[in-house]
């Protein structure tokens, strides 16, 4: 093993192409598939994983095909894989990523992307071989691809009803919103069944295909909204300001310009730090005040690719796995990214010139057998 591995981060598709060719009747596939894992052995590359690429290569509908997969990565000589916060053997995921960033400025004085990253880059990756990773146990990987099942069904959910704004409000600034005239509170029933069927059209037109529950996410968003305005109305006073207090966002944080779209942000971004913050080592309290939105560099790259992603005219709930994944971009030698992935990245290459410094190597490439070629320097 070498003194400094070389970590690439492929696709799980061409990952598993890969397995396919392995265990293929055609030899020509076989020996193809073979001589790719033998020269990136050869240059020292660490065909590397997130818990997110597990996730995507077991959640395959044919049983014998996850069998074949999970045969085929315990015969990679080299693997690498994102070691988790808690320093557990099997990997990690985004979270991981973020708490360790998040260390690196509260517990390691980072200031600035740079040195965050440069701080968290040593103690990333783990390496190893397949077969130590990848054990014959069955009930094991059983749960972890039931799991994968799962996630995979909330990722279309959150995708698609992501893609919608049937109130057309999302980019409607605060200083707006305090002119709207005030809704009798007898017609919000029938402003939330508009809501809900326009949602629904949207998800129908917009979200991921394989989503088949759209009325039923349409009716429960708009309930929840429902039980939400609510209870606003009930805190009394300044609309706004009770919007901003119900979702835990400090008014200093906020500007009149600013739209509900990034008020929604901000909400998210303060409970996903709580969230981290809670389970560092030791546990700090901080809030989105002493670390803004634009504090982690990978939680800036998430949030500029996904801006750009949600526009897409249908989406998809791998999106989320491959915005996920992309940071990974700050910490790699390489990474293989789809199409359109590789295209936002590259538009945020050109307009955030700062986060283009930190990156490594991202590529595309349909046909496996010749990524080594990148490598072979």
């Amino acid at each position: 093993m070498l003194a400094t591995p070389r970590i690439v981060i492929l696709d799980s598709s061409t990952l598993g192409k890969v397995s396919r060719d392995y265990w293929g009747p055609e030899r020509s596939c076989r020996d193809e598939a073979r001589c790719f894992l033998a020269r990136l052995q050869d240059l020292g590359v660490f065909v590397t994983f997130t818990l997110t690429h597990i996730s995507e290569l077991l959640r395959h509908g044919n049983e014998q095909v996850v069998r074949d997969r999970l045969a085929f990565l315990r015969t990679i000589p080299l693997i690498a894989w994102l070691r988790p916060y808690d320093r557990s053997w099997f990997p990690g995921g985004p979270p991981d990523l973020l708490r360790r960033e998040l260390h690196a400025v509260v517990h390691g004085s980072a200031r600035n992307w740079r040195e965050i990253v440069d701080n968290v880059r040593p103690q990333l990756w783990e390496t190893g071989v397949g077969s130590e990773m990848f054990v014959e146990d069955d009930k094991f990987w059983s749960a972890i691809r039931s799991e994968a099942e799962r996630q995979h069904k909330v990722e279309t959910y959150v995708a698609s009803v992501a893609r919608t704004d049937p109130g057309q409000i999302m980019d409607m600034k605060l200083c707006d919103v305090v002119r709207l005239p005030k809704r009798p509170r007898e017609d919000w029933d029938a402003y939330l069944r508009r809501f809900a069927r326009v949602m629904q059209e949207q998800i129908e037109h917009h979200g991921d295909r394989r989503f088949d529950s759209s009325r039923e996410a349409a009716v429960d968003f708009a309930d929840k909204l429902l039980e939400d305005m609510k209870a606003i109305e009930e805190m009394g006073g300044d609309p706004v300001q009770r919007l901003l207090e119900f979702h835990d966002v400090p008014a200093g944080s906020v500007s009149p310009e600013m739209t509900i779209g990034e008020v929604g942000e901000l909400a998210v971004w303060g409970r996903r730090l709580e969230i981290l913050a809670t389970r560092l080592r030791p546990p700090v309290t901080v809030s989105i005040r002493n670390v803004p939105q634009d504090t982690l560099p990978s939680h800036v790259l998430e949030r500029r690719l996904a801006s750009i992603q949600i526009k897409a005219e249908r989406v998809s709930g791998s999106d989320l796995g491959d915005v996920h994944v992309a940071p990974l971009v700050f910490y790699a030698d390489g990474i293989q990214l789809d199409r359109r992935i590789q295209e936002f990245l590259n538009q945020v290459r050109r307009d955030e010139p700062k986060l283009a410094s930190l990156m490594g190597q991202s590529f595309r490439s349909s046909d496996y057998s010749q990524i080594p070629r990148l490598f072979d320097k």
